[in-house]
């Protein structure tokens, strides 16, 4: 009697992974506008262009680990229709409402914000323009929704990557290599081909894609190397140094930049300062996810797998609450002003997380805030 295949292990460090990357994303939604409007030669300007520039790894790192799930839970699959029609159902159908939903809610405030409500008629008349079509359709309709965008791109080629991985196994020593390859590729010929939204095209992250599939195709062998050399001062020293060193090159180009003296615009070089930056950030990450899940810290563990069970419906719903904490007019010092930013990204955080986190309870939460597990409450 054949034995049922053996279900695969949670990976939990995904968990904090998705937590690390929804806190980075807010940060960059509450102080992006700041850091635009800030004297770029005051104090205040340095702190923000710390926060903002050094949390840029949070789209790569979401798209790194769609890359890791999709590959660690797909690869041993049997290839065929009914996996893949599985597969879109599964995926697919249960962002693409919540995306469509709130595409319609953000351009809904826009309109209202920029030309009032005079009458319905006259409002729905703004949503049957072309404009809004095309920025329906490729997730612009507000600023953070080009992310689900990219998602439903990787959603959609994943399965020819993932049949490519398939048919010729020796590809996956070249996965990385490859992804690199595409990312340079398309970034550095995007604008001269005429592609007007760059960062919203799948192959602007194509290299941390390809790192997550590695990683996901490999995860057993990848995490007993881990295993075996977590203590390794010379593997954190380096991932550190690599860090810093490129996180600091980052936060100095845009300094410079803002002040009129721009350090290089090359565009190669512009685009190698951001990928080994991001790279370094998203390998330190799993190195600390996977520090947090062998450790005891239990409350902690809670806290992030409860915020990465959120972060989907928070990711849609947080630049509401700071829209509308921006309407309240802030005059005063320095100090006044980056308390009312810090105040802003707790709004979004914990407004956004408590929603959402009731929504969970409710029947057919699904709907506007895509697929919710059940949790226990902090603190039980």
């Amino acid at each position: 009697m054949s034995q049922p295949p053996t279900k695969k292990a949670l990976l939990t460090e995904i968990e904090s992974l998705r937590a690390f990357g929804i806190l980075a994303v807010i940060m960059i939604h509450a102080t992006s506008s700041s850091v635009v409007n800030a004297d770029p030669n005051s104090t205040l300007f340095l702190i923000l262009v710390l926060f903002n520039t050094l949390s840029k790894f949070a789209v790569p790192l979401f798209i790194l680990i769609s890359g890791i799930s999709l590959f660690y839970n797909y690869n041993d699959k049997p290839l065929n229709k009914q996996t893949a029609k599985s597969f879109y159902k599964k995926r697919l159908t249960k962002i693409m409402l919540p995306f469509l939903l709130f595409s319609f809610i953000y351009y809904a405030t826009i309109i209202y914000f920029r030309y009032g409500f005079t009458s319905f008629e006259q409002f729905i008349s703004y949503f049957q323009t072309w404009d809004f079509f095309v920025k329906l359709m490729i997730g612009k309709t507000y600023a953070h929704l080009y992310f689900i965008f990219i998602i439903i791109q990787c959603y959609l080629l994943f399965p020819l990557l993932w049949y490519v991985m398939r048919k010729w196994p020796r590809l996956v020593n070249w996965l990385i290599t490859g992804g690199l390859l595409v990312q340079w590729a398309y970034m550095l010929n995007a604008k001269e081909i005429g592609i007007k939204y760059v960062t919203s095209g799948f192959f602007a992250y194509s290299l941390y894609f390809c790192i997550g599939a590695y990683i996901g195709i490999n995860y057993t062998k990848l995490y007993s190397y881990w295993e075996r050399n977590r203590n390794s001062i010379a593997l954190r020293s380096t991932l550190i140094l690599v860090l810093v060193t490129s996180g600091a090159i980052n936060v100095i180009y845009y300094l410079r930049e803002a002040q009129g003296k721009i350090l290089f615009n090359d565009i190669f070089l512009v685009q190698l300062k951001n990928e080994i930056y991001i790279t370094a950030a998203c390998l330190l990450l799993i190195h600390l996810a996977l520090r947090i899940k062998a450790s005891r810290i239990e409350y902690l563990k809670a806290v992030l797998i409860h915020l990465s069970h959120a972060s989907f419906g928070m990711y849609l719903l947080h630049p509401m609450f700071l829209r509308y904490y921006r309407m309240m007019d802030v005059n005063g010092s320095p100090l006044v002003y980056g308390a009312w930013i810090a105040g802003g990204f707790l709004l979004a955080l914990i407004g956004s997380w408590i929603i959402v986190t009731w929504a969970g309870k409710v029947r057919g939460n699904w709907i506007l805030f895509g697929p919710i597990p059940k949790q226990k409450p902090l603190g039980q």
